[in-house]
Parts: structure tokens; C-alpha cells; sequence
């Protein structure tokens, strides 16, 4: 099973919320707090990439494996502007 931890803010701190499957709508009305509120992430298993916009939409980040990333800028992803994220087969 894959996993991810998604951080509002920079360092792991803050709220935070884990996947274990693709999200296509992080702005989705029953659950929209992490839509444009990513700073820093650390993917658990699997691989992942991250869309500007929902539905995978949009400009698309590089594909992350494991590993802690405090900072999304440090990895090319403007920061708060996370609203869809894959899991990578």
C-alpha cells in the first residue's frame, strides 16, 4: 500500500493529512483544508506527483518516492498551490 503525509506548513508542522490513494479534488466541499495549504510532505511508500489543479490538472510536479521533504519549493512545487495529488503505479 502506498502512503503520503501532506504538512500545511513548512517542516512537517502544523496540520496534516495522509493518502493512500490518489486524491483528484483536495478543494472537494466535504473535505477542501488541504486545497492550496501544502508546505512540506513526506512520502511513506509508493510514488506520487502533485497537479496545480484538481482532477490532475493543471502543471504537474516531478514524481516523488520515499523520502521527507520540508520545504516544497526546495523540489520545484510553488508552495500552497497543491489541489490533486496521484499515486504513481
Amino acid at each position: 500500500m502506498a502512503e503520503i503525509v501532506l504538512f500545511e506548513h513548512i517542516n512537517f508542522r502544523g496540520a496534516h493529512k495522509h493518502l493512500y490513494g490518489s486524491e483528484g479534488n483536495l478543494a472537494a466541499p466535504d473535505d477542501n483544508f488541504f486545497n492550496d495549504k501544502i508546505s512540506s510532505f513526506v512520502v511513506v511508500s509508493g510514488s506520487w506527483q502533485f497537479f496545480r489543479d484538481i482532477n490532475f490538472a493543471g502543471p504537474a510536479s516531478n514524481v516523488f518516492g520515499p523520502g521527507r521533504y520540508s520545504w516544497v519549493e526546495s523540489v520545484g512545487i510553488p508552495n500552497d498551490s497543491v489541489s490533486s495529488v496521484r499515486r504513481v503505479a
